[in-house]
């Protein structure tokens, strides 16, 4: 049909209009080609209600976005706007979901309210988990001894972030995602300049969050993962992974570190997570055989040789010999103390990251890096593995020297 002969095979919302010109139906899909195309089968492959649509059709419009979260603000916002003849009747006369903000709280409701209507409830209730864990927000039953949110830590800190927050997804639901991220980027080189690091790595964290859940065209049901229907931080946390890192599933978690003191005493050690918690029974410690950097200039009154550090080699030393303990579960993932140098210097055919300590940035290859939001339930589960290996090398390096000295 010539009617379809132009429409991309891109993400995008479609907009149905009839003779008189009057938008009659507003939809969204990831391949817009495909979706409209559907519509136009056999009649007697679609319901009595799409096939009144379909005759009515004189005219097919459609808008382009780069997220199913834009896709989702424009459809609501064209409804709420034109309210469409067939929305209401191919949804057998169910009221549409809204989203109501006011200063202090936000809560969906099946009445008129700030946002909508969405026509599809289930990714208005995604959408709003995807928002709450990176800028947590009140709702009326907030602070209550039964407040799920704030037993896993999402509620806000106080008033204050809460305020801050809901301004923010004010924005992100009016569409405004774009200004929005211009502005804080503006605002961050301002206060980068002013050296008000701490305020700048909040504002960092927005932007990030930000960027993770506008770029790209996902399926917020796969994002979200079901996430906060168990209120188990840890199972949150892998979701998060899985979905940041394209990972089908991760059971076991593997990170490492180095430990030296100087030019002596070099061990790594290896921190397990699995079965959805820290696992010290796992733990592996390891005591540096080779591949350092022998040193000609010894300190004044050292005896014997020295050797200066090469974290990578080290690294590289102690994972090849992990990966021949056959009797070991293998990782689904590893985690590294360090950045490029330190990935760059292992090639094994496991995901492999590096977190930094510094930017606590993600290292995923030289080409990409994430900064996540500090309430983010995968940096933190990342943080405390990091610092157990760290912790449990520093421990053997420790009883090393008290066993030569004591």
């Amino acid at each position: 049909m010539n009617i379809l002969k132009n429409i991309p095979n891109l993400p995008g919302v479609y907009i149905y209009k009839n003779i008189n010109n009057e938008i009659i139906y507003v939809g969204k899909a990831i391949n817009l080609k495909k979706r409209v195309t559907q519509y136009f089968q056999r009649d007697d492959a679609l319901g009595p209600k799409t096939s009144e649509l379909v005759k009515n059709i004189h005219k097919i419009e459609y808008k382009i976005v780069g997220s199913e979260i834009e896709a989702l603000v424009l459809e609501s916002s064209l409804i709420k706007k034109h309210k469409p003849k067939y929305n209401s009747q191919l949804k057998d006369n169910k009221s549409y979901l809204y989203i109501t903000i006011n200063k202090n709280y936000i809560e969906t409701t099946r009445q008129s309210g700030t946002f909508g209507p969405f026509p599809n409830g289930g990714q208005v209730k995604y959408l709003l988990k995807i928002l709450r864990r990176y800028f947590p927000f009140f709702t009326k039953s907030s602070h209550k001894k039964t407040c799920l949110y704030c037993h896993i830590g999402l509620c806000p800190k106080d008033e204050k972030e809460n305020k801050k927050n809901i301004n923010i997804i004010k924005k992100i639901l009016s569409g405004k995602t774009k200004t929005l991220q211009k502005s804080l980027e503006v605002k961050l080189k301002k206060i980068s300049k002013n050296q008000n690091y701490e305020e700048a790595i909040l504002i960092r964290d927005n932007l990030n969050a930000l960027k993770y859940i506008t770029e790209g065209w996902k399926n917020i049901a796969s994002l979200t993962n079901n996430i906060f229907i168990s209120g188990d931080r840890e199972s949150i946390a892998i979701n998060e992974l899985q979905s940041l890192l394209n990972i089908p599933q991760i059971n076991r978690i593997e990170c490492y570190d180095i430990s030296q003191l100087g030019h002596k005493y070099f061990v790594g050690a290896m921190s397990v997570f699995q079965n959805d918690k820290i696992d010290n029974s796992q733990y592996r410690k390891f005591r540096i055989k080779s591949l350092l950097i022998k040193r000609e200039v010894r300190p004044k009154g050292e005896q014997g040789d020295l050797f200066s550090p090469n974290d990578p080699a080290m690294l590289k030393e102690i994972i090849a010999r992990r990966l021949k303990h056959t009797e070991w579960k293998y990782p689904d993932l590893i985690v590294l103390d360090g950045g490029i140098p330190q990935l760059s210097a292992i090639k094994i055919n496991i995901p492999i990251i590096g977190i930094t300590k510094k930017l606590e940035t993600i290292i995923i290859s030289n080409q990409k890096q994430i900064n996540l939001p500090t309430h983010s339930l995968a940096l933190q589960l990342l943080q405390q593995l990091r610092n157990e290996a760290h912790r449990f090398a520093n421990k053997y390096r420790r009883d090393l020297m008290y066993n030569k000295y004591r």
